[in-house]
């Protein structure tokens, strides 16, 4: 008897170490494809490695430095769990995941520092300028340096994403982030199943369902409508009246007008934050916002995939809609009434002539009207141009917003201009960076105020401008 339950313990011991073994090669190996997959871009390492037989692995002290990023992002611990330790040690071999499991990410955090962003990368990365929440904050947008003037000097969360199973409605796959003061956030896509983590996981990008959304700010917003309203000087009334134009202009470059009560909900939630309930679509542009006016070449969302259901601090918010605006037809410097009263004038005054988008570095400070595949035609000065995109800036009510427009969307890039104007000369090869002298003498001055006059060289208004 003494025998049979020593050699029974000798089973057990060695069957966990097994099992403990096993776990930790398999979680190795797979941590040493993700530094593989990403050595071009970044550098990962970890600390340590544990398991549990109750179907649980973790990895301790994750860090991912990106090369493009002054800071690194740091994990404390990351645990994936399933039901048992089989189907552990399945989906950590590479093997399909079980219907049910669970992956969190506790302490996940990243201190924000100036710049963030590497000097070689900065010029390059256009994010936010291309994005619709661009929220004024002083003389510029909401930026880091602004968030680390608020006192926040790193972004901090738990993370956790859970696969349940599909029983009813509530199964499908869940992701809950915890920010502290920063807020939370919570989405549910009911029906939707991951079957294997990485690029090659099936059913993510074709997933077409509804999404529920729950986002809490935990009073962050009003932190940040009082901070920046009291950087451009105006009450927080009237900077979120401002902040919620700057949105609407950019609405508008895209070809879409906001309904009132779209425009009330964000000028409310940037002033007060609060709880915000809703059931969007995954797979549509808009995230299943209603749409009026749909041209007849642009195909509408399915009204059976799902509902727009917002709730604001539980009260649901109707008419939350954009409607399409009329296409405007690309104004060819033949037709144009600029083109048109120059001639009438003389063949060298000032008009708007077309010029090549590829060239576009000659015409910096310049007044320039832009035709979009869309249909919009948008007008301003060009304030930036880079290898993919230019930006063109137009004064609006409380400032200037700047549009980027991507260069595979141009369809017309037309510069007011004399006809024998030739821009600025571009070298043929890398050159020195110009003398401050020279800057001041290319670069155009940044505009803040409209003119007291219209001077002959100011553009005359487009009808179709955004």
């Amino acid at each position: 008897m003494k025998k049979l339950f020593l050699s029974l313990i000798g089973i057990l011991l060695l069957g966990y170490m097994g099992f403990k073994g096993v776990a930790w090669y398999q979680v190795n190996e797979a941590l040493k494809r993700a530094q593989k997959v990403v050595e071009d871009e970044g550098v990962l390492s970890w600390g340590g490695i544990g398991s549990s037989l109750s179907g649980q692995v973790s990895v301790y002290d994750l860090q991912y430095q990106h090369f493009s990023l002054t800071q690194s992002i740091q994990a404390g611990r990351l645990t994936f769990s399933t039901a048992a330790a089989p189907e552990l040690l399945d989906a950590i071999s590479g093997g399909p995941l079980p219907g049910e499991w669970q992956l969190q990410v506790e302490h996940l955090h990243m201190a924000l520092a100036t710049p963030l962003i590497r000097d070689w990368v900065a010029p390059r990365n256009s994010a936010v300028q291309a994005g619709l929440v661009n929220i004024p904050c002083g003389n510029s947008a909401l930026d880091i340096a602004a968030l680390m003037q608020l006192g926040v000097t790193q972004v901090a969360m738990d993370l956790q994403l859970e696969q349940s199973a599909m029983l009813d409605d509530t199964g499908g796959l869940g992701l809950e982030v915890n920010a502290g003061k920063l807020g939370s956030l919570e989405l549910r896509a009911p029906g939707l199943r991951l079957d294997t983590f990485g690029d090659d996981a099936e059913g993510f990008d074709e997933y077409g369902g509804s999404v529920a959304l729950v986002a809490r700010d935990g009073g962050f917003m009003r932190r940040v409508a009082a901070f920046c309203a009291r950087e451009s000087g105006l009450e927080i009334d009237a900077w979120a009246a401002q902040a919620t134009r700057v949105f609407s202009e950019r609405l508008v470059a895209q070809g879409f007008s906001p309904s009132d009560q779209l425009r009330a909900l964000y000028k409310v939630w940037l002033r007060d934050g609060g709880e915000l309930n809703a059931t969007l679509t995954a797979g549509d542009p808009l995230f299943g916002l209603p749409q009026r006016d749909v041209p007849g070449e642009v195909v509408p969302l399915d009204p059976g995939v799902g509902n727009f259901d917002v709730f604001y601090n539980g009260a649901q918010v109707p008419d939350l809609f954009v409607r399409y605006l009329p296409r405007s037809e690309p104004v060819s410097p033949v037709t144009s009434t600029a083109f048109e009263r120059s001639s009438d004038n003389g063949g060298d005054s000032l008009r708007y002539v077309k010029a090549n988008p590829d060239e576009a570095r000659r015409w910096l400070g310049k007044n320039v009207r832009v035709a979009l595949s869309s249909g919009r035609v948008v007008e301003g000065r060009l304030s930036g141009v880079d290898d993919r995109r230019l930006e063109v800036t137009r004064i609006v009510d409380g400032g200037e917003v700047a549009y980027p427009l991507a260069n595979s969307a141009i369809t017309l890039f037309e510069v007011w201009r004399r006809p024998g104007d030739k821009g600025l000369e571009l070298p043929s090869r890398p050159v020195a960076e110009p003398a401050p002298d020279d800057v001041q003498e290319t670069a155009p001055e940044t505009q803040t105020e409209l003119p007291d006059a219209i001077s002959d060289d100011t553009p005359p208004a487009v009808q179709s401008s955004p």
